[in-house]
């Protein structure tokens, strides 16, 4: 059986010599346009001429170290409870510096570290508080448990200040140390305004004992709102019991406060709010509780004031 017909080829069209070139494709007026993010802003003939993609924004962090400098206080307390005048009577100041290392995913867990330290001075080299420089360092790991709240465990070690002078006199110590471990939580919501802390501290050298500091405070911002600054105001209550901190037998509520603090701002973003800087003044008013007199008891002189008006400024710097 022979084969009638023959199959065609067609033969493929010769490749052109030179360059290829297209011709300039304009959506201004082909019924579709492109999201806003695509077009090309130099662009002068009112079209899209041509695509780049979209840029995304750089992403945003917490600052990983932040220095407070409390400039001046007139009063020197500890956890609101403030003492006498023949212990300090000009006043204090003190540098507080806090880093939180970079990996916050410890054992990735959502763990964080953070080393912490603090150097201060009692403004009378006369006074039994004044003669020695205050000094702490301590070390935490912390989780943040749900949104803006954080919660701490860590060492402290402190010399000087009250607890060491009472470790020293009427502690039965040779020195004027203490060390100890705390669990804390603190919160801080910037969209409702609410904060506040509740720290669990138990000392076992130099005293040993449990104290308590709790605080719970609201911000209200835009007290003062002017074209060129402003100021938001902070209200918090606290309460500071101990429990054989100070001495055998001595449980009960170590102090109460109530303290206003103002955050100014300036709307160039330069100082306050989400600045790197800022500065606090602040007016607080201290009560002691019933510990006071049990201090007074066991160490045999008027160590701690029952009320106190204290005023001060912080000046604070974060990167």
């Amino acid at each position: 059986m022979g084969i009638s017909g023959v199959l065609a080829v067609e033969t493929p069209p010769a490749v052109p010599d030179g360059r290829i070139t297209y011709d300039e494709v304009s959506y201004q007026n082909g019924g579709s346009e492109l999201p806003p993010e695509f077009m090309d802003s130099s662009s002068t003939s009112g079209g899209y001429d041509a695509l780049s993609a979209p840029v995304a924004a750089a992403p945003t962090s917490s600052p990983n170290t932040v220095i407070d400098l409390l400039l001046y206080s007139s009063n020197y307390q500890v956890r609101g409870m403030g003492v006498t005048d023949d212990l300090s009577r000009y006043g204090t100041s003190r540098l507080h510096a806090s880093h939180t290392f970079a990996n916050k995913n410890m054992f990735h867990k959502g763990i964080q570290q953070r080393v912490h330290g603090t150097a201060g001075v009692i403004w009378d080299a006369s006074c039994p508080l004044g003669d020695v420089m205050q000094f702490e360092a301590g070390y935490a790991i912390g989780k943040e448990v749900m949104p803006n709240l954080l919660l701490e465990v860590g060492y402290n070690f402190k010399r000087g200040g009250l607890e060491g002078l009472v470790a020293k006199n009427f502690d039965q110590c040779s020195h004027r140390s203490t060390q100890e471990v705390a669990v804390s939580a603190r919160f801080n919501d910037y969209q409702k305004g609410f904060f506040g802390h509740a720290i669990l501290g138990a000392s076992f050298y130099g005293l040993t004992g449990y104290y308590v500091d709790a605080e719970v405070g609201y911000r209200f911002t835009n007290v003062l709102n002017k074209p060129n600054f402003g100021a938001d105001l902070e209200v918090s209550g606290g309460i500071a019991p101990s429990f054989s901190y100070w001495g055998s037998g001595v449980d009960g509520i170590d102090a109460y406060r109530v303290r206003v603090a103002l955050q100014p701002f300036t709307h160039s973003g330069k100082l306050g709010r989400d600045a790197r800087l800022n500065i606090t003044p602040w007016v607080q008013c201290s009560w002691t509780g019933n510990n006071a007199r049990k201090i007074h008891r066991d160490t045999g002189v008027g160590i701690v004031d029952h009320f106190q008006l204290t005023v001060g400024v912080n000046a604070g710097y974060k990167f």
